[in-house]
This record gives C-alpha cells, structure tokens and sequence, in this order.
C-alpha cells in the first residue's frame, strides 16, 4: 500500500497536488488558525480557508512577498503574528538581511532536508561535513538536521580555516559535503597543498550557481557524486536533484507555483516565472511565499522515477528582469547560453525602441574574428531560450564599458 506521506515523489503530479492542497487546507483550518497575523491577512483578501477545495484555488488566496517580511514583522514584532506559538515555545530563532526573523520550531524535521540528501546518496553511518554558517543564519543548523534525521554523523565546520577543515575532514575520513560548490573546490586545492586526501565520496551543494564545468570536475578529477538543491532561509527545502541530475524535483513539502512577476498568472511550461511556494508547516504560516528567485520548470518525466516537476535552475532575482515583447529576459539567462561559448569574453544585451516595437542586439567581444556560424549558432540558442529573434553581433574588444551591466535598456517611453 502506498504510503502519500512518504511516497509523495513518487505519485502522480495531479495525485500530489491533491495531497498537499488537503494538508494545507487543514492547516489554514486547524494549527494556522491560533496565527493572528495570517487570520487577519486571509480576512482582509476576502477568502476563508475552506475556499481552498482543488489546486487551482490556491489562487484566490493573497501571496506574501518575501520583501514585505521587513516592514509586517517590524509592526508587530517579532514574527508579524504569522507563527503558530509564541516565540519562546521555538527551538531556535535566526536573523537573515532585511532584516528577517526566521523562526525555527519544535519539529522533527522542520526544514525537511532529508529527500534532497537521500537522493544525493546520503545515508546512515555517513560522516557528513556541514560547511555553513551556524551562527544568526539557519543554514547550518537546518543541513545538519537534514543529515542527523537519515542518521549521518556531522562535522559543524562552517566556513572559513580551510587548513584545519581539510586535517579534521582527513582524519575524519568525512565521506559527506554540504556547502557551496566554490568552497569545496577551495578545500581540494587546499588538501592538495598539504597533501593530505579528502575521503569525499559525495557533495551536496546550494546557494551557488554549479557550473556544469565544476560539476565534471568534483565527479571526474575527485570521484565526488555531486548534487545540488535549492531552498531559502524562510522556507527550507524547495527543490533538488536525483540521481540523473537533470534538473531539481520540487520538493513534496511544499506546493510550488511558477508565476508571471506582474501578472501573478502561471507561466506556460518552460518560461521562467517567480517561485512562490507554500509549505506544508503546522507552525509557520508561509502562504504562497514569493521567494523573489526567478526558474522555469520541466513536467516531462524523469528516468530515477520520481514524477514531480523539475526547476531548471535559478536564473536570478525578479527585480533584475527586463521585459522585451512582452517576454521575460534576465541576466541569468543570457550568461546561462553565453558560458557555452568560451571564445566570448564579454557581451551586453541592447535593447533598443523604434516604431512603438522592441529590439534586442547581443553585442560580443572576443579576441578572435568570430565566424558568421558561431554568430548564428549563438542567436540560435539565445532564441531557443529567450523565445525572442535577436541579432548577434561583434564588436571591437574594450567597447562595453569595465562597469556595464549585462542588459543596456536604451528604450525612451516619452
């Protein structure tokens, strides 16, 4: 028999997305009702919990920006009224930039980390290398419950005296990594430097973009298996990769919508959108929680089996996105084709407006005379992506200035 609970990945998306609409409904009915704040959020948008009968009406309820968090738990601090317990009934409570006051509760797996670090081939008896921060940020202290719940042993090393980590991992013989991608490269070096060998065997990695090119070399140079996840300090767990490593499955624990930033509409498969999430957490209320990243999503299947959608990457932040034809364009997306092209060493996006209509110029430089194929061959790709016709062409190498952005919006609205 199936268990939905812990089986979820594996179950229909429509079978899951039911699943998680009848938990969130008896949250918002039941634990989500002794949080003052969210009571009287839902009260103003002029819905009750009960409205909340199918997937689809998740719409109908307000969502909550991650920057508005600020100025709602600065009226009435320190949680804005969205948590279910008063603040000293918490285990634990973290100060993120904003600032954010991120509370974290008496559950047995409250950030939910364990599917991501299963998936990357964690498991019991693992000796597991946490090289987050553990102090005011959640991070370490979430990865660390992450690992301690599939029953691995953790090193709190944190970030920074990379010597004294490499001798301590040694010694260890820590099979495990939990960090960001380019602080595992500086402790390979480092071990490098000091002889000694890192008994690392797999790496699970967030909070950096990973270059497919840093992905290869941890597998290929080191033999570490190498995965990465994405989630925030609110949130927790939002997705990860599985063993094919071809996109990160949305994680079961939270419901995932990708939205249109102005529109709040779902974008068509492929196009990137918001992530706005709701998590399935009986103590704080996040309620279609706009994250502010920006990802597009596949629903094709996924050979390891798992059936939930994948995020194809972060591409970057809503507030650094530029309309062009009524489409998205962000710089994440534009760096994602161009790092495929390594005679490239700069470009700059123009975006120009003549006759009421947008158009868009990739300007390159490169120290060689770049071919009209390899021009093609990049326009090509950036349409593929960008859904957008573009023209692509080189200019003189130290044309774009040292301090310019990778977007240039020339446009005149006047």
């Amino acid at each position: 028999m199936i268990n939905k609970e812990r089986d979820i990945e594996y179950l229909s998306y429509e079978e899951a997305l039911e699943f998680q609409t009848t938990r969130i409904r008896e949250l918002m009915t039941g634990d989500w009702q002794k949080a003052p704040g969210f009571v009287s959020r839902i009260r103003a948008a002029g819905v009750v919990p009960e409205a909340l009968r199918s997937p689809q009406d998740i719409r109908q309820f307000p969502i909550l920006k991650k920057s508005e968090l600020p100025g709602i738990q600065g009226s009435d601090p320190p949680f804005g009224g969205l948590i279910t317990v008063s603040p000293g009934h918490l285990r634990r409570i973290y100060s993120s930039p904003g600032p954010i006051y991120d509370p974290d509760g008496h559950l047995p797996s409250y950030y939910r980390w364990e599917r991501s670090f299963a998936a990357c081939g964690f498991h019991e008896g693992d000796i597991v290398l946490n090289c987050f921060a553990y102090h005011l940020t959640p991070a370490g202290a979430m990865f660390e419950e992450g690992a301690n719940n599939l029953g691995c042993a953790v090193i709190p090393a944190g970030i920074g005296n990379s010597e004294i980590q490499v001798q301590v991992a040694a010694h260890l013989k820590a099979n495990a990594y939990v960090g960001l991608p380019s602080y595992l490269k500086v402790l390979l070096q480092k071990a490098e430097e000091m002889k000694l060998e890192l008994p690392l065997e797999k790496a699970f990695v967030i909070a950096e973009k990973l270059p497919e090119s840093l992905r290869a070399e941890f597998q290929d140079s080191y033999g570490i298996r190498t995965r990465q996840g994405y989630g925030t300090a609110e949130v927790g767990a939002i997705a990860y990769e599985c063993e094919e490593g071809k996109g990160m499955h949305f994680d079961p624990s939270v419901l995932l919508e990708i939205l249109d930033p102005q529109t709040q509409d779902p974008v068509s498969q492929g196009d990137p959108g918001e992530v706005v999430v709701t998590v399935i957490n009986p103590i704080n209320t996040l309620l279609r929680f706009a994250t502010g990243d920006l990802s597009s999503a596949v629903y094709d299947a996924c050979p390891c089996g798992r059936k939930s959608p994948r995020l194809t990457g972060i591409l970057g932040r809503v507030d650094q996105i530029t309309k062009v034809r009524g489409l998205f364009v962000h710089p994440g997306q534009l760096a994602e084709v161009m790092a495929r092209f390594s005679e490239v060493n700069r470009f700059r996006a123009v975006i120009t407006r003549e006759r009421a209509m947008d158009d868009m110029t990739i300007e390159l430089e490169s120290a060689l005379t770049l071919p009209g194929n390899t021009l093609e061959d990049i326009g090509k790709r950036l349409k593929e992506v960008l859904k957008l016709g573009i023209e692509v062409v080189q200019i003189p190498s130290g044309t774009i200035p040292e301090d310019a952005g990778p977007i240039d919006d020339r446009r005149k609205w006047d």
